[in-house]
């Protein structure tokens, strides 16, 4: 997983380009694929859906759990706006806004709102 660290940020961005650049939902993707998750295939309507339609599509894809535990459990995080963020060696990988790049921290410097993990896990 290190190497998703220093990755560009680009909306809608799922890492198939030259540059490698993702977003936080496409991030979670790269994390749940190198540790064998299922995932539901990706969605470009996600990025239209409103909150009700979003949380439905959450819930599909992982349960909701009270605090990460696991690699690959999935935070929503509270930074200018909510973004998904993924739990990795005691840490969370997360899109950096003001490097706009993949980054790590320490779980007990993040702030996050709800945890999930994987079914298939």
């Amino acid at each position: 997983m290190i190497d998703l660290i220093g990755r560009p940020y680009r909306l809608g961005a799922d890492g198939t380009d030259p540059d490698g650049a993702l977003d936080c939902i496409h991030l979670v993707f790269a994390v749940h694929e190198r540790l064998g998750y299922w995932h539901v295939r990706r969605n470009p309507a996600w990025y239209d859906n409103n909150r009700v339609q979003m949380a439905r599509d959450i819930l599909a894809m992982w349960r909701r759990i009270d605090v990460p535990e696991y690699d690959g459990d999935v935070l929503m995080t509270a930074q200018p706006e909510v973004a998904f963020s993924v739990f990795w060696d005691q840490g969370c990988l997360y899109i950096n806004r003001y490097h706009k790049a993949v980054a790590w921290r320490p779980i007990s410097g993040l702030q996050y709102n709800h945890c999930f993990r994987s079914r298939s896990v």
